[in-house]
């Protein structure tokens, strides 16, 4: 249908927002795709099976700390013990402790045979090569042993766990060469529109850089997923249509065009190429809300003005895309006061950004339109239908950026 014959029409009925979130969520199949890849390219990544250690770790009995590596029997109340040498980490120990001997050690240095444990230099007097024990030396007294950090085959990184920088120091120190993880979600986020233009172009009356684009692109690779954009749709179906046929990622996600103007061409669109899912939330700002079915993949319509686009992305489609990349949905949550009374609206959900100023959350909202609604904020609050105000001071749920 041309935009000359396409004519304004109301939302029929408005979905509510947690009934539109559980649909959504629903339509999201995490990814089945993995791939083996180098341990030192994991980072970030969900793994798809456990790691185990290849080697122990230890591979040696070592030294916890700086002092000397002794026979414990040796050392008995007030000892005198001839040092026979001294070790570094990382050097090869060479012979053995016999009785009455004792070897200056390094932490991490490989307990030489015949040590059963390690005395701190604190604990220890020294002229020439006679060393004075003060004290009695348990066996294994400040010894780690050999795989008691971790040990050769048992599981360093579970099966679904994200590899963070912790667990990706624990993969090379466990010898683990390569894992096998999930690959990320492909989402494709495409602008619509005659009016909007790239950064650094000039613009004419009317028209406005792409920033929703740039906000989302960064989202997403945040919550797990690879990125790409192509440039802003027309506002004629045929280009709508053709693009959504074509297309291949995983979830499309669409900014613009979901609402019931002339020009609104999303849901018409996805309606004839595939299923609509919900289309108009009980959700203030975010009525115009999108989802649908494409084949395999799942479309995301987003409207166009910036604090309802971001809102939604926080709330809405972060979720989604951190289950198809097999990460957990949920935001961190902080609670907080509320510095002023906020009004509900009777039979919608609101979604309010806030700033966070100690254990204060301040609303921050300045229209649907307005970028700099979300500059200060810190996060969001999702306050449910109703007719009467939030008082200040009331505890609010804050759903952290």
């Amino acid at each position: 249908m041309s935009t000359e014959r396409r004519r304004m029409q109301p939302f029929a009925e408005l979905s509510p927002w947690q009934a539109a979130f559980r649909q959504a969520v629903e339509a999201v199949v995490p990814i089945a795709r993995c791939r083996t890849l180098a341990t030192a390219e994991s980072l970030g990544r969900v793994l798809a099976e456990p790691a185990a250690a290849a080697v122990d770790v230890p591979n040696t009995d070592r030294a916890a700390m700086d002092g000397y590596a002794v026979r414990s029997r040796d050392c008995t109340g007030a000892s005198s013990l001839r040092c026979v040498g001294r070790l570094a980490a990382g050097m090869a120990p060479q012979g053995r402790i016999d009785a009455g001997e004792c070897l200056e050690i390094a932490t991490g240095a490989t307990l030489p045979a015949g040590a059963d444990a390690v005395v701190p230099v604190e604990r220890c007097g020294r002229r020439g090569e006679v060393v004075a024990v003060r004290g009695e030396v348990r066996a294994g007294e400040h010894v780690v042993r050999r795989g008691q950090d971790l040990e050769r085959g048992k599981v360093v990184v579970a099966a679904g766990a994200r590899v963070t920088p912790a667990r990706l120091a624990g993969l090379v120190a466990a010898g683990v060469e390569r894992v096998r993880a999930w690959q990320r979600p492909r989402v494709l986020v495409v602008p619509t529109g005659d009016e909007i233009v790239p950064a650094g172009a000039r613009l004419a009356p009317g028209q406005v850089y792409d920033s929703n684009a740039a906000f989302l692109r960064a989202l997403l690779a945040e919550a797990g997923a690879v990125v790409e954009q192509r440039p802003a749709l027309a506002d004629e179906a045929a280009e709508v249509r053709a693009f959504l046929q074509e297309c291949t990622a995983d979830i499309v996600v669409t900014i613009g065009g979901t609402s019931v103007g002339r020009r609104d061409l999303i849901a018409d669109v996805a309606a004839t190429s595939g299923e609509v899912l919900v289309h108009g939330v009980a959700v203030k700002p975010g009525k115009p809300l999108l989802v649908a079915r494409l084949q395999e993949r799942l479309l995301i319509g987003l409207p166009g003005f910036p604090t309802t686009c971001m809102l939604l992305a926080y709330a809405l489609l972060r979720p989604l895309v951190r289950r198809a990349a097999h990460l957990p949905p949920e935001p961190a949550r902080r609670e907080a006061r509320l510095s002023e009374p906020l009004a509900r609206a009777a039979g919608k959900t609101r979604l309010v950004p806030v700033a966070l100023e100690g254990d204060t959350a301040r609303p921050t909202f300045r229209g649907s339109a307005a970028i700099s609604s979300l500059l200060d904020a810190d996060g969001w609050l999702r306050l449910e239908p109703g007719d009467s105000p939030i008082a200040a001071g009331t505890s609010v749920e804050v759903s952290l950026f």
